[in-house]
């Protein structure tokens, strides 16, 4: 699986600041091989996920459990790596990467000039 993972995560080239500081801040005693696949799937979508979307994705890179990878997604909210934002009722929410001002500002449009 790590073999895979640093295979992906060679293709990471802009975002490889923000991973390493993912696998090395996290609070949590999980696998870093794991995180770089998350952090992967998430930087690969252009819109948030929910926890069933990223384990879909996750299971066919060889993730242990849907358990786990939720636990992965928690512990990089605490590390300040990934955003929640509450859908619907209840306690549903899906995850994006945190994105950075400069790359904010650079993804807005500029209003034209009258």
């Amino acid at each position: 699986m790590q073999r895979h993972c640093l295979l992906l995560c060679r293709g990471i080239q802009s975002s490889a600041a923000g991973l390493q500081a993912i696998i090395h801040n996290s609070s949590s005693k999980t696998d870093p091989a794991a995180k770089a696949v998350v952090y992967t799937i998430l930087s690969d979508t252009s819109v948030p996920l929910n926890s069933a979307q990223i384990w879909e994705q996750a299971e066919k890179a060889g993730l242990k459990s849907k358990r786990h990878t939720k636990r992965l997604l928690q512990s990089m909210r605490k590390a300040g790596a990934v955003q929640t934002k509450p859908v619907g009722k209840g306690q549903n929410y899906v995850y994006a990467l945190k994105t950075s001002k400069t790359e904010a500002a650079s993804k807005t449009p500029v209003p034209a000039a009258t």
